[in-house]
């Protein structure tokens, strides 16, 4: 199969542009390949900051900070070992093993790199025994989610390998992606949402359907990268890359249609068509790691795809004029929105963007989008500084400055007069997204007060959150433990929000930005790795 699905992405069948036009997508959107004066100007752009405060008192306090944040990933640990370990999830309530993603470990695989990143190194010796015994070709007897197995499981090995040097990472990270690849045997090489590793049918994830979504299909080409690189086998990235060959070719904007604006790109896509179905553009759930992977795959190309930095480029055209919108309350939103209107609700998802583009700030040396992602921040990090809790709801709404709140609900207007937005979905389920981005501020801008502002979401989420078997999400944010817990712990606990608390208060040359990209499962990829358009 690996072979034949080879076969069909090099031929290119069912895209009229020629094959050789996307070598790799070294080609940009304008025809052309990066320029070598481009590339060193970029070498030279420093993404952390030279400038931490240092001092012998604040040394030990930052210390202590991380060894506080280390400690509770333990106690979540040891709750998962000795209650689910090999299993997906830890339910950390009733303390019942969970299989949410295959039955292949997803939490055992997804808090690799943490616990190497923590020198827990007898943790780490086990789990890696552990995972010598997984064999993908056998799973619970469910459809696998094609691109959670990427971020979560491909990723999660990778990052693994990459900081241990073991070789069983890689070659498990190869045969979970051989597998995969099946997945992307399509009409277009768009994968399927679903796949049966069993059977080797696909489906979508509400049906028999050919739907998939933006980030389910955008959400691969930096695993895939990097998977080809350390196996010298180009498959993976063509795969990858074929995805952006055939929904570029297949979907040309046109004001009125579904797609409407370059690069603010419909949510749902029809991987048989290739063509654009439904969904507003935005920044959120469906959409959200499309668009990061867009500038970090670039960069750990070493500036050599220049379709994904054009591509990038162009999205942030629209977003700047579509998606971000002044709220009622002067602060800068992220929405959901096109040449036909915006629509003000966001979610945390949401909540990445401020980080990445900080990132892309310094990466390209743009200090107009670092006062965008600054003024983006401020408005992430109050849905969470607002809460008596310190924690941010799953969904929120604002009130763009200057409209009517005639539609809203009096609840709705109260809380955007107490807080600058409303709660639309007050839940919170331990995700990253906000403590990600102030990470980001911390390590590009050296400003302590962004590692003080993760401090107190730590401290509100240990007060709240904090279970015997780990830690719970939250039913209401307004009412912390009061409101009840939810008994969900995901991977991404172990694999983001406990490495970004931590890594906040470390030394900053550890994981540096300048040394790793972050996938969107918070792997941490090494960017010393050359590219010069071949595996």
């Amino acid at each position: 199969m690996k072979q034949l699905l080879s076969a069909f992405i090099i031929l290119g069948a069912c895209v009229h542009l020629s094959a050789a036009k996307h070598v790799d997508g070294m080609i940009g959107l304008k025809g052309h390949l990066p320029r070598q004066r481009d590339i060193d100007h970029f070498m030279k752009n420093q993404v952390q900051s030279n400038n931490f405060t240092t001092g012998d008192a604040l040394k030990k306090i930052r210390a202590n900070r991380a060894a506080d944040i280390k400690d509770s990933f333990l106690h979540a640990w040891k709750a998962y070992r000795k209650y689910a370990y090999g299993s997906d999830e830890i339910n950390p309530l009733t303390l019942e093993p969970v299989t949410t993603r295959n039955g292949w470990g997803a939490t055992l695989i997804d808090s690799l790199d943490t616990i190497h990143i923590m020198g827990l190194d007898e943790e780490f010796k086990e789990a890696t025994d552990k995972v010598r015994e997984i064999n993908f070709d056998k799973n619970d007897g469910e459809p696998s989610k094609v691109f959670e197995t990427n971020i979560r499981y491909i990723g999660g090995l990778i990052s693994a390998y990459e900081l241990s040097n073991d070789k069983i990472f890689l070659k498990q990270a190869t045969a979970l992606a051989d597998i995969m690849l099946e997945a992307f045997d399509t009409p277009t090489g768009i994968p399927w949402q679903m796949w049966d590793v069993q059977t080797g049918t696909g489906s979508s994830e509400a049906g028999p359907s050919t739907l998939n979504n933006l980030a389910e299909i955008g959400t691969y080409q930096l695993e895939f990268f990097r998977l080809s690189q350390l196996t010298q086998d180009p498959v993976y990235h063509k795969a990858a890359q074929r995805v952006y060959d055939v929904m570029l070719d297949r979907n040309v904007p046109k004001k009125g249609a579904t797609y409407s604006v370059p690069g603010l790109y419909p949510i749902f896509i029809d991987i048989k068509s290739g063509k654009f179905l439904s969904g507003k553009p935005n920044l959120g759930g469906g959409s959200d790691s499309f668009y990061e992977y867009l500038i970090k795959t670039w960069a750990l190309s070493g500036y050599q795809l220049q379709r994904s930095l054009d591509m990038w480029k162009e999205s942030m055209k629209g977003i700047k004029k579509y998606i971000v919108s002044k709220g009622s309350d002067k602060r800068m939103y992220m929405g959901i929105g096109d040449d036909e209107g915006l629509d003000s609700i966001s979610d945390t998802f949401t909540c990445f963007f401020p980080g990445t583009l900080a990132l892309a700030s310094r990466l390209l040396n743009d200090s107009d989008s670092m006062d965008l992602a600054h003024d983006l921040l401020l408005s992430s990090y109050n849905t969470f500084a607002r809460m008596p809790t310190h924690i941010g709801p799953e969904n929120f709404g604002f009130l763009p400055d200057g409209d009517d709140d005639s539609d809203l609900l009096a609840t709705q207007r109260g809380e955007i007069k107490k807080y600058g937005f409303y709660l639309d979905r007050p839940y919170y389920l331990m995700r990253p997204e906000v403590i990600e981005s102030i990470f980001y501020f911390y390590r590009i801008t050296g400003d302590e007060k962004y590692a003080d502002w993760i401090w107190e979401i730590w401290q509100g989420i240990k007060a709240n959150c904090a279970v015997e078997g780990g830690f719970a999400g939250l039913r209401d944010v307004r009412l912390g433990r009061e409101g009840g817990l939810i008994g969900k712990q995901e991977s991404f606990v172990f694999a983001e929000t406990f490495k970004y608390l931590y890594l906040a208060f470390t030394e900053p040359n550890v994981i540096s930005l300048d040394d790793y990209v972050f996938s969107t499962e918070g792997h941490p990829f090494k960017r010393s790795f050359s590219f010069n358009g071949t595996f």
